[in-house]
């Protein structure tokens, strides 16, 4: 089961409107940093999302391109967290051979990465079964707030809504894991010169 019990059970479950508003109201309160896990290896993107249907139907230049429009979308973000100093990681992942959603999913890395998100990649044993118990999708806003995705049961990940946390307990573990993961990662650009 994941996200496990122990998270659950201090947290607030959120449809995915909710999720979006905690969101906002997390990232106006933050200070100092931002940190993201990612772990599925399939998602699927919202209905609306051309790039990836783009991508899907063997059309790159067009999914690139799109990618960029919808990065273009977070720029003030980006030079937000450069003008406040703020620590901004996103910490993904990987099993290899990549999954064709990975594939896509790079084209995106690469494009954000040049505006200024600092992705780190962690590659993992192909036989876990990801998500699991230690490894689910979170964001942590400082050491106030959690969000965690439920992305349901299957194998490909949709976002149905989520958990809202600011238990300590819950916070820490959280932090613990994305920690010890950031400790075998690699910047976006080594794991790119070396797959």
């Amino acid at each position: 089961m994941y996200p496990p019990e122990w998270m659950l059970s201090a947290s607030t479950r959120l449809d995915l409107a909710k999720f979006g508003a905690a969101f906002a109201t997390a990232w106006s309160r933050i200070e100092s940093g931002f940190l993201k896990l990612e772990c599925w290896q399939a998602y699927r993107e919202s209905e609306a999302s051309q790039s990836q249907a783009a991508y899907e139907r063997g059309d790159i230049e067009t999914a690139r391109r799109l990618l960029q429009r919808e990065a273009e979308a977070d720029r003030s973000l980006y030079e937000e967290v450069d003008r406040r100093r703020l620590e901004y990681a996103r910490v993904r992942l990987v099993q290899e051979p990549l999954s064709s959603y990975l594939g896509y999913e790079l084209l995106s890395y690469r494009i954000r990465a040049d505006m200024g998100e600092r992705i780190e990649v962690v590659r993992c044993d192909p036989a876990l079964r990801l998500p699991d118990e230690r490894h689910f999708d979170f964001l942590l806003f400082d050491r106030h707030t959690a969000l965690i995705h439920d992305y349901g049961a299957g194998d490909v990940g949709l976002q149905t809504g989520g958990w809202l946390t600011h238990d300590r307990d819950a916070i820490a573990g959280l932090e613990g894991t994305i920690s010890k993961l950031r400790r075998s990662a690699v910047p976006l650009q080594q794991y790119l010169v070396n797959t």
